[in-house]
């Protein structure tokens, strides 16, 4: 199979990786708990904590933004391994509810396709985050960022209407998702030039991110990245979930989404900045 030697070159890497700091490898469950809270301290867990409300209130007032204003903040403060579990742990989360609330109106067609691609290519995102060094990473999920921000400010549309162009944007989210905790960009610009029923739209972004930030939570689990730090951020960071969902709810019924986008995008470019500058400062 194609996806053979990617997943060797994994195996091979995963014998690098110190689990000093992690919870092991896992299958179906958590195992024991064996890591550090020496790198935690109460501003990295504000500032944590802080973006999260904003990202969640931004992704129910506008409809997206939670990775793309969260990662490059989670990237700038912590390990990048670490942003990338916390990213996807949260990301759990955010789009089990929303694809509980949205789930007959999935258009299973057009989402299953590129649920399959994407499974399929995240061992090669895999293999990014291993090997690659930090400030690289926390270059490539800035940049990723800005340029992502700027394809949705200006409407472009992803590829044409057609399985192969379904393979293709799910095989690029996977990438994506598993080096740089972002893999939202791409299906949102495929889904709006397929110019679905509004509730199909939610559906197929929610039940696509669902499927997708699960398979990444298992192969994370299983390379024994999953540390005691990241789950320690996720519980802490659940009220700020909560409060994000409320407050931006309330907005939502008082300002347009419309004209709370381009609040939506100078928080995107922000972030992107954050993470860019924390690359440029650790690899000079």
């Amino acid at each position: 199979m194609a996806a053979a030697p990617a997943i060797s070159i994994v195996t091979s890497l995963l014998s690098d990786v110190k689990p000093a700091a992690a919870l092991g490898p896992l299958s179906f469950c958590l195992g024991p708990m064996s890591g550090t809270m020496a790198s935690l301290d109460a501003s990295t867990v504000a500032i944590i904590v802080a973006a999260v409300a904003i990202g969640v209130l931004a992704q129910t007032v506008a409809g997206f933004g939670f990775a793309l204003i969260a990662v490059p903040v989670f990237v700038a403060v912590l390990d990048v391994r670490d942003a990338i579990v916390l990213a996807t742990l949260l990301g759990c989360v955010n789009s089990s509810v929303l694809a509980l609330s949205n789930r007959r109106h999935v258009p299973w067609q057009t989402v299953a396709p590129m649920i399959a691609a994407a499974v399929l290519a995240m061992p090669v995102g895999l293999i990014v985050l291993l090997i690659a060094p930090s400030g690289v990473i926390r270059l490539l999920v800035g940049v990723s960022t800005a340029v992502m921000a700027l394809a949705l400010l200006r409407g472009l549309r992803f590829g044409d209407r057609s399985v192969h162009s379904e393979l293709a944007v799910g095989a690029l989210s996977g990438v994506l998702n598993t080096s740089t905790g972002i893999n939202g960009p791409p299906v949102v610009l495929y889904l709006q030039g397929r110019e679905l029923p509004p509730d199909d739209f939610r559906a197929a972004l929610a039940v696509f991110f669902l499927s997708s930030n699960v398979a990444t939570m298992f192969i994370l689990a299983v390379s024994g990245l999953i540390t005691v730090d990241a789950v320690v951020l996720w519980a802490a960071s659940l009220p700020a979930v909560a409060t994000g969902f409320v407050v931006g709810g309330q907005i939502a019924q008082r300002v347009a989404p419309a004209a709370f986008r381009g609040i939506v995008f100078c928080l995107l470019f922000a972030s992107a900045f954050v993470a860019i500058a924390s690359a440029i400062s650790a690899i000079v």
